[in-house]
């Protein structure tokens, strides 16, 4: 057993409590409605290059590896499968994220870093994982670019909880490495170790539309019926040829489909959980605002997510379905090692489906109820692809069925690996994904 000491867990909750309120916080001038108001620093489409991050690859890097306090939150998002050496017939499913937001809470403004890591397998039977939240101050969380490298601290130990780093190329680019780790207690301080090596073949892709990547999250009702009533159905031509700015309506997201796994260690207290060489992994990179309007959307939606890849064929493919208060917004782009790249070298989706032209289905029969929450997911879903250029039917399967994450009665999440298999435009495919299937309440 290593050496560590450690202030007890609840005196550090006390200590974290006092640096929220003294150190960090700035009061607002007046009550906090239950809808924080409208921000300018929002995300909007632009179809020319006024925002920096659109007009070259060093720009785009700087913003890919930096916070943003201009927006409401931002963070990097690592997920995907490691394949363990000892047992390579068990593939587990592997997250680690570090986000950064800003939380209202009695009128006061709270910049917060909410990080998390976790791993599950067939063999494992549920996920272990270690969440940590802290507030956003130079002695527990830096972020520096030119390299890109993310250290989270905590004050009861002398390790990083979290660092991620850029080891060599440029952040977002061809043939980039990176470095993980973790090093993170639970309330009983069983430590979970992470260390993990990644290259990047693929390279950065531009998951939205226009030079600056914004990503819609919902439609008015008013743009759905423009979108379904112009000649494709398409959200890129809608937005090229009305230029509305869907000011706060989403992201500028980016995405890295195609990691490789070079090497990897899952360490629970001290004994190696898993290890090996081998893995796929997909990073995303939001950075968002909401205004009144949007959180009114978005409150108690739901969706189901796909991060299909499909190494063999050097494809990607994004598949998205979100329900909220204002109807359906369902999105499906692919993107390979053929497709276009924009100004800052993001590589374009090589096609974008219609919004009317995704149709996800549950297979009948295929539901799986959790023993902890109670709650039922389909384990099983037929995707439906179709347009006048393009079709591909899929069916994505969970690889196991108890991938729920159980934090407590209101906090449950169904997020993990699947198998693909089917076709695009005739052509035999078969794959893996990273599923979420977030179930009504989830965005909040």
């Amino acid at each position: 057993m290593s050496s560590k000491k450690f202030i007890p867990f609840k005196y550090g909750l006390l200590l974290l409590a006092g640096i929220f309120l003294f150190t960090n916080c700035r009061k607002t001038d007046k009550a906090v409605d239950p809808i924080p108001e409208t921000k300018p620093g929002c995300a909007y489409y632009t179809d020319d290059y006024s925002l920096a991050h659109s007009q070259s690859e060093q720009q785009l890097a700087e913003f890919l590896s930096s916070e943003h306090f201009e927006y409401d939150l931002d963070g990097w998002f690592f997920f995907g499968s490691l394949i363990n050496q000892a047992d390579p017939g068990d593939t587990g499913v592997f997250f680690i994220e570090v986000q950064r937001m800003e939380q209202a809470y009695n009128g006061w403004i709270i910049p917060l870093i909410p990080a998390a890591v976790g791993f599950n397998s067939k063999a494992t039977g549920s996920y272990v994982y270690r969440v940590f939240l802290t507030v956003d101050i130079d002695t527990l969380m830096s972020v520096s670019s030119n390299p890109w490298k993310v250290r989270l601290k905590s004050p009861f130990q002398s390790e990083p909880l979290i660092e991620m780093e850029l080891a060599s190329g440029t952040m977002g680019a061809p043939g980039a490495s990176y470095h993980i780790t973790a090093n993170i207690p639970d309330s009983n301080w069983v430590f979970m170790e992470v260390d993990l090596r990644i290259r990047d073949n693929f390279g950065v892709i531009n998951e939205g539309v226009g030079p600056a990547s914004f990503f819609p999250q919902f439609l008015t009702n008013e743009q759905r019926t423009e979108i379904l009533t112009s000649s494709d159905h398409t959200l890129e031509h809608y937005l090229k040829t009305t230029g509305d700015p869907m000011n706060c309506q989403g992201s500028y997201y980016y995405s890295m489909p195609l990691i490789d796994v070079e090497e990897f260690s899952i360490i629970l207290d001290d004994s190696v959980h898993s290890s090996g060489n081998q893995g796929l992994l997909w990073m995303d990179y939001v950075a968002q605002s909401y205004d009144e309007q949007a959180l009114e959307a978005i409150s108690d939606g739901s969706w189901s997510f796909y991060a299909i890849q499909l190494p063999q064929l050097d494809v990607a493919m994004m598949v998205l379905e979100v329900e909220t208060k204002t109807g359906t917004l369902s999105i499906a782009k692919l993107f390979n090692n053929q497709s276009d790249y924009n100004v800052n070298k993001a590589r374009l989706a090589d096609y974008s489906w219609p919004i009317d032209g995704v149709n996800i289905e549950a297979v009948p029969n295929t539901t799986w109820e959790s023993p902890q929450s109670g709650n039922e997911y389909v384990m099983q879903h037929r995707i439906e692809l179709s347009s006048k250029d393009k079709q591909a039917s899929l069916l994505v399967s969970m690889m196991w069925k108890n991938q729920e994450i159980y934090f407590n009665k209101k906090n449950v999440k169904y997020e993990g690996l699947a198998r693909v298999e089917g076709s695009i435009d005739g052509q035999t495919v078969n794959g893996q994904a990273f599923v979420e299937l977030q179930p009504v309440g989830g965005f909040k």
